[in-house]
């Protein structure tokens, strides 16, 4: 998949995992990344969720954007680093 070079550390409070699945849910998939931290990756995200949005699947990413996000938000709470290319299956 993607490789990764930078490391995301657990903030101190740590990001909300709640809020980063609703922020990528309601605004083109890739906010909650940007929220966590993986920039990169969140605008990655939006630009294939916007040109997908033209062929009809687009609305399969911001549902796949918070799961990512909800699951990378809870490694961070857990006190793990993620990738900032990092995918929650990963």
């Amino acid at each position: 998949m993607f490789t990764s070079t930078m490391q995301i550390q657990p903030s101190n409070p740590p990001k909300n995992s709640i809020i980063a699945a609703i922020l990528s849910l309601l605004l083109l998939g890739g906010v909650g990344q940007i929220y966590l931290g993986q920039t990169k990756k969140g605008i990655i995200i939006i630009v294939a969720s916007i040109i997908l949005s033209c062929v009809g699947i687009g609305l399969v990413i911001p549902i796949l954007g918070a799961v990512d996000a909800y699951m990378l938000s809870e490694k961070l709470k857990n006190g793990e680093s993620i990738g900032d290319m990092q995918w929650f299956w990963e």
